[in-house]
């Protein structure tokens, strides 16, 4: 799917995440906003998802705040990408990803459980990458260690595939398995 909002949203997610790199690996910010809309327009996201899965991490990860958004690309687009914003720190770790599923269960709309579903559909991709390749290294990048990362990625699809039934949640059920493969790999 292609559009001059889908064209505005690429320039302002690599406008808002410049050349900066994922916490691990070599990847851009905006390689992963990239990747997180092709994989909603895979799965059929109309053009408020592709647009909000393309910005699902500005309000988060950069300085774009929600005016830009909000006179971009609407009150809804914004809607999507709030639902998708985890509170800011100094939050503890787990408190955060506690307010982020239960914001998202709350949620009434379902193209916010889509883009999420898709994030983490690549978030899982990359971390069984990094898992594999880089072992122990990998795992110290991150503030929960990989009990943390396993409970989060498992409370995430068990709540979606609770509230709500969509064909991404296949694919994300698909990498969630190779993701807890590769981690008992690891131990």
């Amino acid at each position: 799917m292609f559009s001059p909002r889908i064209e505005l949203a690429i320039t302002t997610a690599i406008e808002a995440h410049g050349l900066r790199r994922r916490k691990a690996g070599s990847a851009f910010e905006a390689t992963h906003a990239l990747s997180v809309g092709l994989i909603v327009s895979d799965f059929g996201g109309a053009e408020n998802s592709v647009v909000a899965a393309l910005l699902h991490d500005t309000l988060e990860d950069t300085l774009l705040n929600q005016e830009v958004i909000r006179d971009r690309f609407g009150d809804y687009v914004l809607a999507i990408v709030t639902d998708l914003t985890e509170p800011k720190k100094p939050v503890a770790w787990r408190r955060r990803k506690e307010a982020y599923i239960e914001c998202l269960r709350q949620s009434p709309r379902d193209e916010s459980r889509t883009v999420a579903s898709a994030d983490k559909i690549h978030n899982l991709s990359s971390m069984v990458d990094g898992l594999e390749n880089q072992g122990v290294t990998f795992i110290d990048m991150f503030t929960a260690g990989l009990e943390g990362m396993v409970w989060f990625q498992r409370e995430v699809h068990r709540m979606l595939t609770k509230e709500w039934s969509h064909p991404i949640l296949d694919e994300h059920g698909r990498q969630l398995e190779r993701f807890l493969l590769a981690a008992k790999n690891l131990r």
